[in-house]
């Protein structure tokens, strides 16, 4: 950015925001290594993420006349954003909220321009920057959504074209077998390729906000109908070939190619439409115009100390995360405490069985307690506290280890007991049985099933020190009938009491 340089303060101004953003990239290492981590899997649905990137540094290539007009002049009201964010990811990391920790890296990464260059400077690059939101995963609340309109479109669509077909829950019924339409299937992957796409298209040929709006909601209409096609082709070449179809087995690269089909053609439908209307493209470029700013009336010693206050804000959460960490005093000689048993029930009994639910680094023990006729068995998973891999609520703990006892479906039902809400899960072995599981958390002295209000109950032990948490599981097999499994359960729920643990320190 020769002209660039050649304004008064861009020198410093450039040195301080490339020395800035290596701190962040250092301090917050975990988090851009995870980034980096997601980008970096072809296969997975952020593996666009280092095109996404570069795009950003293009359009801010691109912007670099716009930018060179104006004066860089650190702003002191950005301290208060960077104190903001450093504080929001320092409560993510502590309660291991990856999503959270690497979403609040795009809003402190423009704090510090601001901090850096000043306000119009950060205004300049406040598209490029918010472009990397496509390459972050903040999407995954519209997975849920996107399932249930793909499954539900597609199956409207299968049995119009005939196909004798069910629904059950994302479960496609046919006369040769069954299809998931799981949540790898809801075309999320698509949607945000076209987001990008559809953004950088309208950026770069479009001024008027209503028609980049329109084009990017064309593309991802676009990505949603080539998804819902896709399924729908797999249903109808599933019926047909009787589950023997290659499709039914790789279907993902179906999607792609539709995708890249209806892409093109809509590029053909705007080029004529552009054709048509004998108007020239224009540069697209915001601000191509700015207003020349005056000289900055901060001296070189009030910048330099700025730039220190704000290397300090930016440090101050890692550090305090680092901290804070080891502050935590983890209780020795942990005994869980299982309930004594009622009426006809003996136990609590050492159990052979095979299900063992999944809680990393949890201190986690099995008992069975038995009747005459019945069996049921009692899990209890212990965080005496929670940090980074050793958490309650995390995408790499299950309810069942799959070798023994799988999922039947992908989402569990909440179940109002007597005690409290639970979540309900249906597993099977490989020989068919069936086994019915209720599971709840207990975060300090609260129980819930929502992993929402788990993470909120985590932030609220942070502040009270009460951070010890529980993962309590029963679990007990289908005869003839799921609602006498149901009683059962609801009967032995109100026999679970908090607390399950003795400490080898307790005098009791």
């Amino acid at each position: 950015m020769n002209n660039a340089q050649s304004r008064p303060g861009w020198g410093f101004a450039g040195l301080s925001i490339a020395v800035l953003l290596l701190l962040v990239l250092g301090l917050y290492r975990e988090t851009t290594m995870y980034l980096g981590g997601l980008w970096a899997q072809v296969d997975g649905g952020y593996g666009h993420g280092f095109l996404v990137l570069a795009i950003c540094l293009y359009i801010v290539y691109r912007q670099r006349h716009a930018l060179s007009k104006l004066v860089p002049c650190p702003s002191v009201m950005a301290l208060f954003a960077i104190a903001t964010f450093s504080l929001i990811w320092l409560v993510a990391t502590l309660v291991d909220v990856q999503i959270m920790q690497s979403a609040v890296l795009l809003p402190l990464v423009f704090s510090i321009i601001w901090a850096a260059a000043g306000g119009r400077v950060a205004w300049q690059v406040l598209f490029p920057l918010m472009f990397i939101a496509f390459a972050i995963p903040i999407w995954s609340p519209l997975v849920p959504v996107l399932q249930v309109i793909t499954a539900e479109v597609a199956f409207w669509m299968t049995r119009a074209a005939g196909v004798p077909a069910l629904l059950q829950d994302f479960v496609v019924i046919l006369p040769a077998g069954s299809l998931m339409v799981a949540e790898a299937c809801s075309g999320l992957h698509y949607l945000l390729a076209a987001l990008t796409l559809g953004v950088f298209y309208a950026y770069l040929n479009y001024r008027l906000p209503w028609q980049r709006v329109v084009v990017v909601m064309v593309a991802a209409a676009a990505a949603i109908l080539a998804n819902i096609l896709r399924v729908f082709i797999v249903i109808y070449l599933a019926y047909t070939s009787d589950m023997q179809h290659p499709l039914v087995a790789d279907h993902l690269s179906l999607g792609w190619y539709l995708f890249a089909g209806l892409v093109f053609v809509l590029l053909l439908v705007d080029a004529g439409l552009h054709r048509n209307a004998n108007e020239p493209r224009r540069d697209a470029t915001p601000y191509a115009q700015p207003v020349v700013t005056r000289a900055c009336k901060h001296g070189t010693l009030q910048n330099v100390i700025l730039l220190i206050i704000t290397a300090l804000l930016t440090a101050s959460g890692p550090a305090m995360a680092w901290w804070m960490e080891r502050q935590v005093d983890f209780p020795q000689n942990t005994v869980l405490l299982f309930p004594e048993p009622f009426g006809d029930w003996t136990g609590p009994l050492e159990t052979q069985d095979a299900w063992m639910p999944a809680y990393q680094g949890a201190i986690a023990e099995k008992r069975s307690y038995r009747t005459q006729t019945q069996e049921l068995y009692l899990y209890i998973g212990y965080y005496p506290v929670q940090s980074q891999g050793r958490e309650l609520i995390n995408d790499l703990n299950s309810i069942s280890d799959v070798k023994t006892w799988r999922v039947k479906s992908s989402h569990s039902v909440v179940v109002t007991s007597r005690q409290n809400e639970v979540l309900e899960q249906v597993l099977e072995s490989p020989d068919g049985q069936q086994r019915l599981v209720w599971y709840w958390y207990c975060i300090g002295e609260k129980c819930t099933t929502n992993q929402y209000m788990g993470k909120l109950l985590q932030v609220l032990g942070l502040v009270t020190g009460k951070r010890e948490a529980f993962v309590i599981a029963m679990a007990q097999d289908i005869g003839s009938s799921v609602d006498d499994v149901r009683k059962v359960l609801d009967s032995f729920s109100t026999r679970i009491k908090l607390p399950l643990t003795r400490h080898g320190n307790d005098h009791s």
